[in-house]
């Protein structure tokens, strides 16, 4: 016999259904007509119904369900999910083991999981905590079982007392013809779960030190935006990074003569052909100003396809400070060299000088002899002023720094500075009230006043204005950063400004170098600012030169600020004659030439001369003598034993003696951080007679009165 097609889902529950109404209706027909009835005639179509044969092919349909049953029970029982089937009102009808072993494990109430109850009741009911869109679960459900959707799926939580766990549920219809119920399936996602949890705390971990990199981070797909950081848009002058990924191309952050070759670059890189990894490119700012970045570019696979990253690095103020650097010893260079030569060439004045002073003295005004005389000694003066500047840019000169009103020195040389630069210059003083007392050599700092007011006015041939500007400054620690000779604290600031020709970058760059100079051969020595320079700094102070072509120049002097003493009177020169004297000179000069002129002038001056021509032989002399008024030592000599060190040696045996040093240039051994040692005398050579007769006057005078 045919019961019908039972290949369906629908086809079996139907099949089911009947066959129960068959085994019901054979029940009832045996209790009526007893076990000797072999079959029954329907009333109405008159077929007749053989109950025992029905009776082998119910029981053989019944079994055969009863293996379709279990072995459907068997596929469900070994899915990994927890799976039940529902009916058209919600009710469990069917549930695999994983369902019941998740009931049993989180300790939830088994009769509301149960087959025959209200799956769907218990969805509108829940009112835990981790019962996240219960309603929404429970409106998809009957979404499902009133035929609006095929299926439903959504992910919550499921926490139990002793573990976090997520789920995802779907519900898909049994059956789309006729509406008999729903299959209802969770899936532990809770290892995905974490899984992507872990990945988005490692994400926002990444934003957060990409934000935090002090290094501009950008990334780009063809130029194309995706990515920027905090550092790029500050280094840039952008308001946000997401100002920076909202443009259309990020070829616009680069200079445009730059975005040809980070165009070929970028081609390269993605072709997988060669390309620098890193290299220097100008930056293009918001405003428009420029900046110089070092590049460190790769490529990064992002999403589906390769992006490059590019990690910038503003390398502007570094490059300007390895220039200053740069700058700095190269002039140090010059200045070791310069100062040699000026030591040995200030011992050659000396005697020049000297001699022809002499001459000018002993030859009458007619005498053809003495205009020779007079031109050499002029001639030897200049060439003393050349060896000072010289040293002053070396930074060998001794310094007698005192705390000096620089308004009071400025305002005693104006005078002097119109004469000097001459009617068509117009000299504007700008005073800052209450301007703090530096520390700093008076004389030298109205020699570099006068020779930036000299270069201002060559500046401007036709005349104009030239500024001298003074201002109390505290450059602080940001812009000690900036320049690495420059030490945070209180500055005095004096300033020179012209209107006039101005100078290049090249020019600029070369200001401070002795011997350099734009003027016309004759014109000028180059030695005016190198000896400016040379002074500030070795004055513990900063220079700056600020210029530009037809704009003019300003060169602003920062020297150290003196507090808590008061500001030192000028000391007056002595007005006595000190052209004779008396007492006994012992004199230690290594070079021969000037050791002869100098013991001769001594001798005219009326003192008694013993010359030595090195430390040890000084040492012998006084070891077999001591009747001496004054040491007389230059201080670098051969042999071991220098000035100092001999002074040191001789005031063990001699701790009265008076000791009267002389040498071309200042060195470590006399000059503590730039400055002459307190108590220490000393004459810089090349000197006049009388510069010498009034020093060894000052300094026996002084010893005799102790």
């Amino acid at each position: 016999m045919t019961y019908g097609d039972t290949s369906t889902d629908g086809g079996r529950v139907r099949l089911a259904e009947l066959i129960e109404t068959l085994h019901s209706t054979n029940l009832e027909i045996q209790t009526l007509v007893g076990d000797g009835v072999d079959a029954v005639v329907h009333p109405s179509s008159g077929m007749t119904y053989l109950l025992s044969d029905a009776q082998g092919d119910l029981r053989r349909l019944e079994q055969a369900e009863r293996q379709h049953a279990s072995e459907l029970a068997a596929i469900l029982d070994a899915l990994p999910a927890e799976i039940a089937l529902i009916d058209q009102g919600g009710t469990i009808m069917v549930v695999n083991e994983a369902w019941r072993n998740f009931a049993r494990q989180n300790s939830l109430n088994l009769p509301d999981f149960a087959v025959g109850s209200s799956y769907l009741a218990v969805c509108e009911d829940n009112s835990e905590e981790d019962a996240v869109g219960s309603e929404s679960v429970a409106s998809g459900i009957r979404s499902v079982l009133d035929g609006r959707s095929e299926r439903i799926s959504l992910e919550y939580p499921c926490h139990s007392p002793t573990e976090q766990r997520w789920f995802q549920l779907t519900v898909t219809r049994m059956d789309h013809e006729r509406a008999i119920g729903a299959v209802v399936m969770h899936v532990d996602i809770s290892e995905r779960f974490r899984a992507h949890a872990a990945a988005g705390e490692w994400r926002r971990r990444l934003e957060r030190l990409i934000d935090q990199a002090k290094v501009g981070i950008l990334l780009h797909w063809n130029f194309k935006p995706i990515l920027a950081n905090r550092e790029l848009a500050r280094m840039l002058g952008y308001d946000s990074p997401e100002a920076i990924q909202a443009l259309d191309s990020c070829e616009q952050l680069f200079a445009e003569g730059e975005r040809d070759r980070i165009r070929e670059f970028n081609k390269a890189r993605l072709d997988d052909a060669y390309a620098p990894a890193v290299y220097r490119v100008e930056g293009n700012r918001l405003d428009g100003t420029r900046l110089v970045m070092e590049n460190r570019a790769f490529t990064i696979e992002w999403g589906d396809r390769m992006a490059v990253c590019a990690m910038v690095t503003d390398i502007t103020a570094q490059l300007e400070t390895e220039d200053l650097l740069r700058q700095s010893q190269r002039l140090e260079a010059i200045g070791q060299l310069t100062g040699g030569i000026a030591h040995d060439f200030n011992n050659l004045l000396t005697v020049i000088l000297g001699n022809a002073e002499l001459l000018v003295q002993e030859l009458d005004d007619e005498h053809y002899l003495r205009g020779l005389a007079d031109t050499t000694a002029k001639a030897a003066e200049r060439g003393a002023e050349l060896t000072s500047r010289l040293l002053a840019f070396a930074r060998r000169q001794p310094l007698e720094p005192k705390v000096t009103d620089i308004h009071r020195q400025i305002a005693d040389m104006e005078r002097m500075l119109q004469r000097t630069l001459g009617e068509h210059i117009d000299i504007e003083r700008v005073h800052s009230p209450g301007l703090w007392p530096a520390m700093i050599d008076p004389g030298q700092l109205q020699n570099a006043i006068l020779n930036l007011c000299i270069n201002a006015r060559d500046a401007m041939p036709e005349g104009g204005k030239l500024i001298v500007e003074t201002a109390n400054v505290h450059l602080d620690a940001d812009y000690a950063e900036q320049y690495e000779d420059v030490e945070p604290g209180r500055y005095v600031m004096v300033a020179v400004s012209d209107a006039g020709t101005g100078m290049d970058a090249v020019t600029l760059d070369r200001a401070f170098e002795p011997f350099f100079t734009t003027k016309e051969v004759g014109k000028g020595s180059g030695l005016g600012l190198s000896m400016v320079y040379g002074f500030v700094k070795q004055s513990r102070g900063h220079i700056r030169v600020y210029s530009e072509i037809d704009q003019g120049t300003t060169v602003r002097l920062y020297l150290p600020g003196a507090e808590g003493v008061e500001v030192a009177e000028n000391q007056g020169t002595a007005d006595a004659d000190a052209r004779s004297g008396r007492g006994r000179i012992l004199m230690v000069e290594d070079d021969e030439l000037v050791r002869g002129h100098v013991a001769s002038q001594l001798t005219s001056l009326g003192y008694q001369v013993v010359a030595a021509s090195n430390a040890r032989e000084a040492i012998e002399v006084l070891s077999g003598s001591s009747d001496f008024d004054l040491l007389f030592t230059d201080i670098v000599m051969p042999g071991g034993i220098n000035g100092r060190q001999l002074a040191a040696q001789v005031r063990v045996t001699h701790p009265t003696l008076p000791v009267l040093f002389t040498s071309g240039y200042a060195e470590n051994a006399i000059v503590h951080h730039d400055r002459l040692e307190p108590g220490v005398d000393f004459l810089a050579k090349p000197y006049r007679r009388d510069d010498l007769a009034l020093k060894i006057r000052s300094v026996l005078e002084r010893g005799r009165s102790h």
